[in-house]
């Protein structure tokens, strides 16, 4: 199924049901390795039962930011302990259960999309502490109008169209990535892999977009 050496982590994925090949890179290192990370074309290429056959483990996913400095430092993202029982969520462009992206309803940019999602509205949909764990940090707030917004999105956006002019700054946000780490090798994955995103919590949490982010280029989000 996979190709790779250890001295190049990217690989081809050919998806057993089809003949198309999808071109992926692959984390073998960093929280254990065996982390998929998506080129945006893979997103338009892929069928949703496809990538529901390569997303596994749905306990983490894996933060990769490529900012201006030229580093890419990561963060593993995962459950606050409170709901780890939940399992989260990957979408091709499909956020069932939960709450849309922002920019899936401001034009051209939310045509395809990769969604990662934590609370579904079952459960985010509520007066109570929500967040998520970055890096082994409890990063959490207190949803204050029951607006489940529980995500981070991603979007290849091929048109170039222009993004939300939506913002909702916060601490919450600040504080995911500050809690980001450079990864020990230095290693930087190839810039195509990396896509604009956004990411919303709440109901008193915040939103932000990569254009809004001081420092950051683009994100990227792996899955195993």
């Amino acid at each position: 199924m996979y190709t790779i050496t250890i001295a190049s982590p990217q690989l081809v994925y050919a998806t057993p049901a089809t003949p198309k090949t999808i071109h992926v890179y692959c984390e073998m290192g960093l929280d254990g390795g065996g982390y998929t990370f998506l080129t945006p074309e893979s997103v338009v290429k892929l069928h949703p039962s496809e990538l529901s056959s390569m997303f596994a483990d749905k306990a983490s996913f894996l933060l990769r930011v490529r900012k201006t400095d030229g580093t890419q430092p990561y963060a593993v993202l995962k459950q606050l302990p409170q709901y780890a029982n939940i399992p989260l969520t990957l979408g091709l462009t499909d956020y069932t259960g939960y709450n849309a992206p922002i920019n899936t309803v401001s034009g051209l940019v939310g045509q395809q999309f990769l969604y990662f999602g934590f609370l579904s509205k079952r459960y985010a949909t509520n007066n109570n502490v929500q967040g998520l764990q970055v890096n082994g940090f409890n990063n959490m707030f207190t949803n204050c109008d029951r607006n489940p917004n529980s995500h981070f999105t991603l979007f290849p956006n091929f048109p170039e169209a222009t993004p939300s002019t939506y913002h909702a700054p916060g601490s919450f946000c600040d504080q995911i990535f500050s809690r980001l780490l450079p990864n020990p090798s230095g290693r930087v994955m190839p810039p195509q892999i990396f896509m604009f995103g956004e990411t919303h919590w709440g109901g008193c949490g915040c939103y932000k977009q990569t254009n809004q982010i001081s420092g950051i280029l683009s994100l990227a989000i792996g899955f195993r």
